[in-house]
């Protein structure tokens, strides 16, 4: 057990949403620590986040990939882009582990333009990239450069919001006021993903498999999340092989 995230993540519950602790709750899994216990409310969302590696749903989607295909990222060169906290404890300590953001932070040990990524081609055994192209002005070029600095047959993964009521991705007009776009797309975001996001990373040169997870696993782990704006769906992963 993870005392010290344990002790911080129930402090941060307990004064968020103590009237949860009421309530009777099943054991549930963590795929990334295997944590096996009562898992914590985040927001509207309960039992999100598991307690002793503070993980959210979308997180344990990547752990429960791993964990079913046996992989160990431990000693590999990994490009990371703002990097999830239970990855980022257990892989910071790998020299060949770039945990690349927009800035320098506790959870970063480089700054990394997605648009512009600084290494050599063919650099990356992996590369996750979950939560980022829906916030890059240029997400194609966002993809193309991800597919330029991973080694042939290396592994990129990808998540974003996803709207699958929706054929086609929606960009807003040019003219269209941050406030109006982000009503619409979310926090932060400047285009709504639809079915065609697949598509986009194939355009990008990657062999691409969408990955959904069984209803037992989504109950057991918790990982099924939804977006602050339905209908988009965060409960997919893409992977993606060069």
């Amino acid at each position: 057990m993870n005392i010290g995230v344990f002790a911080q993540e129930y402090l941060r519950a307990a004064v968020r949403k103590p009237g949860q602790f009421l309530q009777a709750r099943p054991a549930r899994l963590c795929t990334i620590c295997g944590h096996e216990g009562r898992f914590l409310d985040v927001g509207p969302r309960p039992e999100a986040r598991c307690p002793n590696c503070s993980s959210k749903e979308r997180d344990r989607i990547m752990g429960l990939y791993l964990r079913a295909n046996r992989l160990d990222l431990a000693d590999k060169a990994v490009l990371h882009f703002s990097p999830e906290r239970p990855f980022f404890r257990l892989w910071k300590d790998n020299p060949r582990y770039v945990a690349g953001d927009v800035k320098i932070s506790k959870v970063a040990n480089a700054v990394v333009d997605i648009t512009n990524i600084q290494f050599a081609d063919d650099h990356f055994d992996y590369l996750i990239c979950h939560h980022i192209l829906e916030r890059v002005p240029d997400d194609a070029q966002g993809m193309r450069e991800c597919f330029r600095v991973l080694k042939p047959g290396g592994t990129a993964f990808f998540s974003v919001p996803l709207d699958q009521s929706r054929a086609e991705t929606w960009e807003p007009p040019a003219d269209m006021p941050a406030a109006e776009i982000e009503r619409i797309c979310g926090w932060d975001h400047v285009r709504l993903y639809g079915r065609d996001f697949p598509d986009k990373l194939a355009a990008a040169g990657f062999d691409v498999d969408e990955i959904r997870f069984s209803a037992e696993d989504g109950d057991r782990s918790r990982l099924a999340e939804k977006h602050a704006l339905e209908p988009q769906g965060l409960d997919r992963l893409f992977v993606c092989r060069k």
